[in-house]
This record gives structure tokens, C-alpha cells and sequence, in this order.
């Protein structure tokens, strides 16, 4: 069996993956500072939650110039209480967090909505933050 074929078998390309015990997951990007007023989250399927969440691991500055360094900047929070057992958001400190969820719910649905923290962050002057 090649990678191709293994991959397949795990990463499905679906934006909800029932689980053996019922659970939905569901896969969740933001692309942009997540105080940004054009950030939302936006649902994606588990295989580009994947790259990104991989992608995040190392310094981008590293991965440009074919260096593998590990990102200093980097995030990962557990959300078990809010989005159910499992769940977690995570930061690469910069372009693109994200957010799987286990309850079958989006992230706003949970009281992770960027809405609130975006009018937050233009209130204080400061739209261009990082997580």
C-alpha cells in the first residue's frame, strides 16, 4: 500500500466525519489575523484542516527558505468544555488558526465566534492582531 492509498483511507475529504461512537467532527479554518475584520471561520474538510494544522508546525520563514525549524510563534489551546471532548483550537501566531470541533457544532455555535473579538479589537484601536 503506497502513502496515496493510506492517506485515503484516513483523510476522506469530508467537512464532517461521524465517528464510531456517533460523534460528528467538524473542521474549521481562519485565514487572517483573527482580530482582522475579514476573518471568519470557514468550514473545511479534514484533509485541509490537516495540511494547515502540519503547515503551522514550522516557522514559515523557515519553510520558505526549505528550512525545517519549529514555529516559536505557534498555539494549541484544548476546548473540551466548550466544543466537546477532544476539540481544540489552534494559532500558527499569525495567518491561519483552526478549530476542530466534536460536538457537531460551529465554532460560533459554542461561544467561539471571531464577531465579539473582532468589534473587541476595533474598539481598542488594534484590528490587526494575532491570536
Amino acid at each position: 500500500m503506497n502513502t496515496a492509498e493510506r492517506v485515503r483511507l484516513v483523510l476522506t475529504g469530508e467537512h464532517e466525519v461521524r465517528t464510531s461512537e456517533g460523534v460528528v467532527l467538524r473542521f474549521f479554518l481562519a485565514r487572517g489575523p483573527l482580530a482582522g475584520p475579514d476573518t471568519a471561520w470557514e468550514q473545511v474538510t479534514e484533509a485541509e484542516f490537516q495540511h494547515a494544522y502540519e503547515l503551522a508546525l514550522f516557522d514559515p520563514q523557515g519553510l520558505d527558505a526549505q528550512l525545517l525549524l519549529p514555529n516559536p510563534h505557534r498555539m494549541q489551546l484544548a476546548l473540551d468544555a466548550l466544543m466537546g471532548p477532544g476539540s481544540f483550537f489552534w494559532s500558527d501566531g499569525a495567518a491561519v488558526s483552526g478549530v476542530l470541533t466534536t460536538n457537531g457544532k460551529a465554532p460560533e455555535e459554542c461561544g467561539l465566534g471571531l464577531a465579539a473579538l473582532q468589534a473587541n479589537a476595533g474598539a481598542s484601536g488594534d484590528a490587526g492582531g494575532a491570536s
